[in-house]
């Protein structure tokens, strides 16, 4: 898996390189600085691992210049994703480094920094899904062209409708259980996962059956994955107690919010809804907010609830017309997109 990793960045960069020797390329300057920082800043390459692995698990071949050119591509689609989420979170870091605005911010007229950054970064979340689209358009051949299509055509959809669906989710409430896993199934399963496992997959030529394995697998696995994810963010002395509280302090909908406002006493239930959603949380009230989600038993719930999805995926894996080799790789990846929980 590394060597495909190694791999799809030559290929990711040797694009990059190409369109800024282009024509146009002298006058994008910064976005291709910031890109590259963007993209160097410790991204586990994870969309691309999974669309080789899906190519993987039906053909037993080298991974060939289409798939990695898709692989390419979906790294690309993720980055637009991500700089538009740091965007509309108003997030200032990402990996410990400036977020894409607040390095365009850095270099913008200093009367009018935060206008330009926002906009300039804007711009990059669009060159990088046009590029995306680039790389992506035209995959395949025949029959297999045509599947490849239609499944870009409904990642692209189900990204937007799960970014659609998070801006909705941050009222004043804290959510339900329900709402926290529609979000995790547009904005996490479906484009992390599942459809970039179906596009290597059809690029190989699978069949509905083959494709709705991928799908099944990708479905309890990302529900997982983002769940361990957010209970990093607020787990007490857990492994993520060093994250900013960006979740906290956004009011981000996540499952362990939820559950611990369901289960919290009512003045603590109170309490937290003053604090979650403040963006000037002191450390102090970062610190009290995450005492008040622990003492109500939520943090254990949602390990629980990891700890089955990342079991469901594991069978489900075992019984799927994979590649032997493919699937022992995937089983691997499983236990790198929720670590050591099998400790918990």
């Amino acid at each position: 898996m590394t060597a495909i990793r190694l791999t799809v960045e030559d290929a990711l960069f040797a694009f990059l390189q190409q369109k800024e020797s282009g024509p146009d390329g002298p006058l994008l300057g910064k976005m291709f600085d910031v890109l590259r920082e963007f993209l160097g800043g410790g991204g586990k390459r994870v969309r691309p691992l999974y669309c080789c692995l899906g190519w993987s698990s039906v053909a037993n071949a080298p991974i060939d210049s289409t798939v990695l050119r898709a692989a390419a591509g979906l790294e690309l689609f993720h980055t637009f994703a991500l700089v538009h989420d740091d965007l509309i979170d108003g997030s200032e870091r990402r990996h410990d480094r400036p977020t894409a605005h607040r390095v365009f911010a850095a270099h913008g007229p200093q009367e009018r920094a935060a206008w330009f950054g926002e906009s300039a970064a804007v711009l990059l979340g669009d060159l990088c899904e046009v590029w995306a689209a680039e790389l992506l358009g035209g995959l395949g051949g025949g029959a297999e062209q045509a599947v490849v299509r239609g499944i870009l055509d409904r990642m692209r959809g189900e990204l937007v409708l799960g970014q659609y669906l998070d801006l909705l989710a941050s009222g004043d409430d804290c959510g339900s259980v329900d709402s926290a896993l529609r979000v995790i199934h547009y904005k996490t399963t479906k484009y992390t996962v599942e459809r970039p496992m179906q596009i290597g997959a059809a690029l190989a030529g699978a069949g509905p059956a083959h494709l709705d394995a991928c799908a099944a697998y990708a479905r309890p696995l990302g529900e997982a994955f983002q769940m361990y994810d957010d209970l990093e963010d607020v787990v007490v002395g857990g492994s993520g107690a060093g994250t900013d509280g960006g979740d906290l302090r956004e009011g981000k909908h996540t499952v362990v919010l939820a559950l611990a406002m369901r289960h919290a006493r009512p003045e603590a239930a109170e309490r937290l809804r003053k604090l979650v959603g403040d963006s000037s949380l002191s450390e102090q009230d970062l610190a009290e907010a995450r005492a008040l989600i622990a003492a109500t038993g939520a943090p254990d719930m949602v390990k629980r609830m990891v700890l089955e999805r990342r079991q469901q995926a594991l069978t489900i894996l075992e019984g799927a017309p994979f590649h032997p080799v493919a699937k022992e790789a995937l089983r691997r990846l499983t236990d790198l997109a929720v670590p050591g929980v099998r400790q918990w």
